[in-house]
């Protein structure tokens, strides 16, 4: 849900509110958007009127909120516009979005469901294949393990019949590497 602020009269009134709630002074800002203390404190007491753009777009990013906000536009300081970079997107992925070959709707959905995390993260286990080796080495244990009752079989013949069913029952508790991943996705 979208925070909202009290109706700003002014931006120098917005830019306050702001560094008080992050706890940034006038000098901190300053250094951080490249610019003397003295130009943000004659902005803040209404001397100087303007900042510039890119003066503008950088204490926006500082404060992640959009530049309407801090001009008052809107009481909304949530960001509109990502750059892809931001948001982490491949240009295709972007692209898919933009051009409708995928349903915004649905990703929005995604994202905003409180176990998407978590599916995200098994998502990377199945990528970087850290679930499969899991898999795979718990299977050649269980191989190990089978072939192990196949050889006691092999020399106590009373025994044999139990020690292939239980053989036979040790290989069936076998995963696919990567149908585990799919299946618990």
């Amino acid at each position: 849900m979208e925070q909202e602020y009290l109706p700003g009269d002014t931006p120098q009134q917005r830019l306050q509110d702001l560094m008080k709630e992050y706890k940034i002074t006038q000098a901190e800002l300053a250094s951080k958007i490249g610019v003397a203390e003295s130009s943000i404190s004659r902005f803040l007491n209404g001397t100087k009127n303007k900042l510039t753009i890119e003066q503008i777009i950088r204490i926006a990013r500082i404060f992640n909120v959009s530049s309407d906000f801090l001009f008052c536009l809107t009481n909304v300081p949530d960001k509109k516009n990502y750059d892809i970079s931001e948001l982490g997107l491949s240009t295709e992925a972007a692209r898919n979005l933009y051009t409708g070959r995928v349903n915004p709707e649905v990703v929005s959905r995604l994202l905003e469901n409180r176990r998407f995390a978590q599916l995200t993260s098994m998502i990377a286990l199945y990528f970087d294949e850290t679930m499969a080796s899991g898999f795979a080495a718990q299977n050649q244990i269980l191989q190990s393990l089978s072939s192990m009752l196949l050889m006691t079989g092999k020399e106590q013949p009373d025994i044999r019949k139990a020690s292939q069913q239980a053989a036979q029952a040790v290989s069936l508790n076998k995963v696919p590497v990567f149908q585990a991943d799919l299946t618990n996705i």
